[in-house]
């Protein structure tokens, strides 16, 4: 599947109204080194190209959101929910479904999993189930591997062969690459550095040259969750499209030639796809789409819950993940699946450590730690987004 294309193929394109570009063809053909070469360079007159910006035919890959062959991040906090975002829309443009009432480009879209394990592959049955009604097949293909797209030209050279193999396979062209996650391409690299981000910008301009897809990063939010996507500012002036992911919202944080006012309510729904051979329920989570809203002005940001408080909730719904026991810790209450608040405590601590400063003095730090985590629950208790009782001698924290 991985040499040239048959030009019954090339032709087969061209009747479903899809016309290869010469870099395209080029590529397909199997001269991904002089695909970009094709194009020439050459003067376009002052009068000429503003003429022809009047007729030129817009190209998204989601109308008023991404366009055709460029590049966008989404981002957010750990447990913001942007993965199930990503494979959402992922998931919508492969199947050629209107993505919250906006036209999409259908064709293949390649999610490569850089973070590896079987948790993908469950969100991909929740989608699957969820979906169910449709009778289109996804053109979604699957990567699950630790890609080094810093150090490494060997990785990016074989996904954009295994990109052609699966255009191969699926007789479409590739609309969208997703790498998820930006720090894991980096293969260990300093997002900080002008040096190691600017090696993950051109190779994700490479692939985008040698593929004509959309070339989308998933990324994590800074100390600082106001200023944005972690990492050397470089980044962002290669983006075209900025996406923050935030707890049960989706808004452009930047837009290179579009409006930058969407923004989206979302919510993520619990999915059973399965069972375990001891009987345990497998499951995962879907979006669920709210619809647009206003993006929230300064002074709705202003009364956002503090980062700390944000943290705390996402390390308790991740600790409910994978460590929640279902128990009963009022008498005569519902059953709950709550968390130790041990457990969160420490781990709380842990994401507090990793991102605190190496000089730090160690009591300072821990006194810091200390005065996050009961100042958070106690704020998240009092807002009603928490609960929390003594159960058989320890205490308890579940959601609401």
């Amino acid at each position: 599947m991985n040499g040239p294309l048959d030009q019954a193929y090339l032709d087969s394109l061209a009747d479903f109204g899809e016309p290869i570009e010469p870099e395209r063809q080029a590529w397909r053909n199997g001269d991904s080194h002089n695909a970009r070469s094709q194009r020439k360079m050459e003067v376009e007159w002052f009068d000429a190209a503003a003429t022809s910006a009047m007729v030129e035919t817009p190209d998204p890959l989601i109308d008023g959101l991404l366009d055709a062959g460029a590049m966008s991040v989404i981002y957010g906090d750990s447990n913001s929910g942007k993965t199930f975002v990503a494979l959402d829309m992922g998931f919508h443009v492969s199947v050629g479904k209107l993505w919250n009432g906006r036209t999409v480009k259908r064709g293949l879209v390649v999610y490569v999993a850089a973070e590896g394990g079987t948790r993908i592959r469950k969100r991909l049955a929740a989608l699957k189930k969820h979906y169910a009604g449709s009778s289109i097949a996804p053109l979604f293909a699957l990567v699950r591997f630790p890609i080094d797209l810093r150090s490494n030209d060997a990785d990016f050279k074989q996904l954009v062969a295994l990109t052609r193999a699966a255009e191969t396979e699926t007789a479409a062209n590739c609309v969208w690459i997703i790498v998820d996650t930006l720090s894991r391409a980096m293969a260990g690299g300093d997002e900080n550095s002008p040096v190691d981000m600017g090696r993950v910008v051109a190779a994700a301009d490479t692939i985008r040259d040698q593929t004509c897809a959309h070339l989308s990063y998933v990324h994590h939010t800074g100390k600082d969750a106001a200023r944005g996507a972690r990492g050397h500012s470089l980044l962002r002036a290669a983006t075209d499209t900025e996406i923050e992911v935030t707890p049960g919202s989706v808004a452009t944080t930047k837009q290179r030639d579009m409006e930058s006012d969407f923004s989206i309510g979302f919510a993520l729904h619990d999915i059973q796809i399965g069972e375990a051979p001891d009987g345990t329920p497998i499951k995962s989570a879907v979006v669920k789409w709210t619809g647009e809203t206003a993006k929230p002005g300064k002074q709705a940001a202003e009364k956002a819950p503090p980062r700390s408080q944000r943290l705390l909730m996402s390390v308790i719904r991740e600790a409910l993940n994978e460590a929640g026991q279902n128990i009963r810790p009022i008498h005569d209450g519902p059953i709950v699946r709550a968390v130790s608040a041990d457990l969160v405590r420490n781990r709380l601590y842990m994401k507090i450590a990793e991102k605190a400063e190496p000089d730090e003095d160690p009591v300072k730090l821990a006194n810091r730690r200390q005065k996050a985590f009961v100042r958070a629950v106690e704020a998240e208790i009092k807002a009603k987004a928490l609960l929390a009782a003594i159960y058989n001698g320890d205490r308890v924290l579940w959601l609401p």
